[in-house]
């Protein structure tokens, strides 16, 4: 349990285990649907403010003179240059060159970064960290805070607004822009506010010691009061995470999926004299790619019925690939995705066939992300 758990269940929170933690999924308020509270919850984080409780994502420390070597090994991003203060994306592939897990590494000194990964492999990464270290014997020590600091995700155009009382950080786009973190307090709490934009590109990521997560998200409600502020679950999260055009790992890739198959490119550091996996993405390389991860909109009116995640992309009877997202938006009023498809279909605005249970073919067009552009300051006066 996080240390935010007696709350959520005095207040309504729907649960879901995620890995080993029990997460809230949404809120149901009186005579509410799952379907309904949800639908509120994404659009109080569109058109005002939401937050999180992202307690258990997985958090680790990396110190030492090496700090930035190891990283620079392990992932495939580079980290050697990384300004203190920012925070750059992290891959994480097996030896095969297959997508592992991602997250972010915050540079908090020239020689220590504060990791935030996912919450299912948190133990699984940082296991494979300690066997990688085992045999680089790199000048680094590792720790596992998991448990020790929880983590607040402030979300939508009145996020800065509701925070801004609570810190004297200056949280304008300006001084504090996307890609970089703060240490600070927030709430008279010691602090680390990360600028993400995983729900939207107006959020603040706040990682605070476990035990004080309470008193930070208590202060936030009364700060968002005014705004109608609400809790959103993970059920909402994956929405506006989609929303955004972000593919997870372990939902939009499986056992075998490579980083180009995602679409994760830009992410691969290929001048790099090693990381993990490098060998085999250069063989990999010199293959035909078999499928390619794209961004859909349903064709029509969205009363035909619906496809569900691993229905299967068919063009004249053979399979090309398979939904691994899928919702519909209020906010944009359509049903939107992500699937596999072959590589001659991933031009923007080609259309594919997606196979329903029932059988019946739906009609889907191939778009760019993010579905929902830049939500920027909607707020007068902002």
């Amino acid at each position: 349990h996080t240390s935010l758990h007696d709350w959520h269940t005095a207040h309504g929170a729907s649960f879901t285990d995620i890995g080993v933690w029990k997460r809230a999924a949404h809120y149901l308020q009186a005579n509410q649907t799952k379907e309904e509270a949800i639908k509120a919850e994404a659009l109080a984080v569109r058109n005002g403010v939401g937050m999180i409780d992202g307690s258990s994502l997985g958090k680790i420390e990396v110190h030492g003179p090496d700090a930035a070597e190891f990283l620079e090994r392990f992932f495939t991003g580079k980290y050697a240059n990384q300004k203190l203060g920012t925070w750059r994306y992290t891959l994480m592939l097996d030896e095969a060159g297959v997508v592992i897990d991602d997250g972010v590494a915050c540079r908090v000194a020239q020689d220590s970064f504060y990791l935030s990964i996912g919450t299912t492999n948190a133990t699984m990464v940082y296991r494979e960290m300690q066997r990688w270290q085992q045999m680089w014997q790199l000048n680094i020590a590792l720790i596992n805070v998991t448990g020790a600091f929880g983590a607040i995700n402030l979300a939508g155009p009145y996020a800065e607004k509701t925070l801004s009382v609570l810190t004297d950080c200056d949280l304008s786009l300006d001084a504090f822009p996307l890609g970089h973190m703060r240490e600070t307090l927030v709430a008279n709490v010691p602090s680390k506010i990360i600028r993400a934009s995983f729900v939207s590109d107006m959020a603040y990521e706040i990682h605070s010691p476990m035990n004080q997560i309470p008193e930070v998200w208590a202060a936030l409600m009364m700060a968002g009061k005014q705004y109608e502020i609400r809790p959103f679950g993970s059920d909402t999260q994956r929405l506006l995470r989609l929303e955004m055009g972000h593919a997870m790992p372990g939902v939009d890739t499986d056992g075998l999926t490579n980083p180009y198959e995602m679409g994760a490119d830009w992410a691969i550091k290929m001048d790099k004299p090693f990381f993990v996996g490098q060998r085999s993405l250069i063989i990999i390389n010199k293959r035909p790619m078999n499928k390619h991860l794209v961004a859909f909109i349903l064709d029509g009116d969205n009363k035909s019925e619906m496809p569900l995640e691993c229905n299967l992309v068919i063009d004249r009877d053979s399979i090309n690939g398979r939904v691994t997202s899928i919702g519909f938006s209020h906010t944009l009023g359509k049903t939107i995705g992500l699937a596999y498809v072959k590589p001659y279909q991933k031009a923007i605005g080609t259309t594919f066939q997606i196979r329903t249970d029932s059988g019946s073919l739906v009609s889907a067009k191939v778009v760019d992300t993010p579905f929902i552009k830049k939500i920027r300051k909607l707020n007068a006066g902002n």
